[in-house]
């Protein structure tokens, strides 16, 4: 990193991962396998990149930042199957991929999460603040419960690996820090593909997206009858009106709820 002058800003969530075991650790939480295309989402100096691209077929690694670019690729010069992106992951596309690994910067990992939810991928291991580790596998007893709990439940089997000490960072965090592993959940009915399939349109109306969504899990099969289905379900305007991305928690139990009573009923 002194060669290229490279200063690591904690204030902007830069800490590195230095501990080989725990990088090594990691790695093999991702369960790549030699056929398979990973992406990387901000590799920083490279520390996880280079286990990873000892068992990928082909190695994506998106990093926002300009100041790790040189080093990304002199360090990794020799790797054929290897591409370095400079590029924002909230907004870039996002190409193809069998596996999704990221040490997450802190003050993207709900933001980036919400963003898988429209991805496809076998699996996807994080290194995640503590506190968002728990949010996403809370039981619905418990306090910590949210819809960040709900959607993260609905759509993933999630798998805590462990907790990363903080003396294996670079410089070392203020938070506690998990790996986790998530793995697509199959629906086990038709109201919960529907809620799945309008999770994904976090940019529509939930009127329309519904719609869509009932088309989309097989549930209707024209425009017309999802109207007429939706009309059944007596939702409030105030949240057929609201963007899908800003329903809330009982929002979305309430629509749940309605949906099994109507599909199913």
């Amino acid at each position: 990193m002194t060669n290229y002058k490279i200063k690591i800003d904690p204030s902007l969530d830069e800490q590195q991962l230095i501990d080989q075991e725990v990088i090594h650790r990691f790695a093999k939480y991702c369960e790549i396998q030699p056929e398979e295309t990973v992406l990387e989402i901000g590799p920083g100096v490279g520390n996880i990149t280079e286990v990873l691209l000892d068992t990928a077929r082909y190695l994506i690694c998106i990093e926002k930042n300009p100041k790790y670019i040189p080093l990304l690729i002199d360090r990794f010069k020799e790797s054929s199957n290897l591409k370095v992106v400079q590029d924002d992951a909230l907004k870039t596309y996002l190409p193809k991929h069998d596996r999704l690994v990221s040490n997450l910067p802190y003050m993207i990992v709900e933001a980036f999460f919400q963003r898988t939810l429209r991805l496809e991928f076998n699996s996807a291991t994080f290194i995640v603040p503590t506190r968002f580790s728990k949010t996403i596998q809370a039981k619905l007893s418990e306090p910590e419960y949210s819809k960040l709990s709900f959607l993260s439940q609905l759509f993933y089997d999630i798998f805590y690996r462990e907790t990363v000490p903080p003396e294996s960072y670079l410089p070392q965090p203020g938070v506690s820090t998990a790996i986790i592993t998530l793995k697509p959940r199959q629906a086990s009915q038709p109201s919960e593909e529907t809620l799945k399939e309008l999770g994904r349109q976090g940019d529509k109306y939930t009127k329309n997206a519904l719609r869509e969504a009932l088309i989309r899990a097989d549930v209707c099969s024209s425009k017309k009858e999802a109207r007429i289905l939706i009309e059944r379900l007596r939702l409030e305007p105030r949240v057929l009106q609201k963007w899908v991305s800003r329903l809330s928690l009982s929002d979305l139990q309430y629509i749940h709820k309605e949906l099994v009573k109507k599909i199913t009923g």
